[in-house]
Formats: C-alpha cells, structure tokens, sequence
C-alpha cells in the first residue's frame, strides 16, 4: 500500500535507493540541498508559503505543516527576512541543509517505510543503508507512469517530483529510455507552468553557487 508521502520524502526515497543505480546514488551531490528546496515547494503547494513576481517567498500561514521537518523549516524561514528563490537556495548552501535533509530522513524511518542499517564501503569506511521496507519505491514510480505517462490525473506534486528527478538525471534510474523521452516530452508541455520555472529557477541557483558565481 502506497503511503502518504510529501514531496521531499518521495524524492529523499528515490535518491537513497543505492540497488537500482549504486554509483550515481553514491556520488550524487547536493541531494541534501534540493531535498529542502523540495520542501519549499512542498510548502507552496499546501498554502504555506507564496513567491511574488520576483520569486520572493513569503510566509502566508505559519500554522504548523503536519510534518516537523515542514514546520522547522517555517521556523528558520520566519526568523530570517524574505528572500528571493535563488537567495533561499545559497543560504541552505551554508546553512541547517543537513538538518532538514536528516529530519525527512527520520520520518520516512518513522512511517515505516525505511529502516536505516549500519554497514561498511569496501569493508572500511562505516556508511549507512536504507532499506525500503514497504517497496514504496515502485509505488511511486508506477504513480508516475499513471499520471505522466497514461494520461491520468497529473497532480502537482508529481509534477514537480518529475522535475526534481530530471533535474538530478535520476529518471533513467527507474524508466527505460522510450520512458524517459516520453516524460521528456511531457516536461516540455510544461514548461510554461510556474512549478517548472521554479524548479529550473533553484537548479541554476545551485549551478552558479558550484561555479563560484
């Protein structure tokens, strides 16, 4: 049975699957970083925050999020002044980003749908393994088949889980490629819509911060 999942958690879900695709989970960068930019997302979807015509976010309703790596976030955000997308995503470049990221981590362990297991690469260096216990991986994989590529109900949150994976070459992981150029196709429909101009907003914001602009 499929959970209930946010954003973030489906996509923290994805990013540590280390069995479909083990090296390019492992090196990976910046998942941490899109996790809470996923959250800010998440965020804007349930009413909590909004982005003026410059991309600013604003807080239009602190009441809590039903979910404490939401609420913290709010909790930072409120306590900081309005910031643009791009200014959002440099400060979590430097700050509380592992915080939020191990907060989403923790109540995907808590629903019951990862268990966390101590083990070691090459035999040394002590690393973590998160197992999907419920196979909740599929589950959302065959969502997105259903709404992307069957023409079901596309929700938001599908939408922009799609982009967060295409933005981290992480849709090859799980669809083959007559899939990929599909949900491809189905992006570029998109990308007049305002979830597609955010997500590319914080990509490019990562992109410069990497390159030192």
């Amino acid at each position: 049975m499929l959970q209930n999942l946010s954003l973030p958690q489906e996509f923290v879900l994805l990013a540590l699957d280390r069995d479909t695709n083990k090296l390019n989970s492992i090196f990976r960068m910046h998942i941490g970083l899109y996790t809470v930019m996923a959250c800010i997302v998440e965020l804007s979807i349930n009413g909590n925050v909004t982005f003026d015509n410059d991309d600013t976010v604003r807080i239009s309703n602190s009441a809590s999020a039903g979910e404490k790596y939401l609420d913290r976030l709010l909790e930072i955000m409120i306590a900081e002044n309005p910031k643009k997308l791009k200014a959002w995503v440099s400060y979590f470049y430097y700050f509380k980003q592992r915080e939020i990221y191990k907060m989403v981590i923790e109540s995907l362990v808590d629903k019951g749908v990862l268990e966390i297991e101590d083990t070691e690469v090459l035999f040394i260096v002590p690393a973590k393994k998160y197992k999907d216990v419920a196979n909740t991986r599929n589950h959302i994989v065959e969502k997105i088949r259903a709404e992307l590529l069957e023409n079901g109900n596309v929700e938001d949150y599908t939408v922009a889980l799609v982009l967060f994976l295409n933005t981290k070459s992480m849709l090859k992981d799980y669809f083959s490629d007559y899939e990929q150029k599909m949900l491809k196709q189905k992006l570029e429909i998109l990308r007049k819509e305002d979830i597609y101009k955010k997500i590319r907003t914080i990509d490019i914001a990562i992109q410069n911060l990497d390159s030192g602009l």
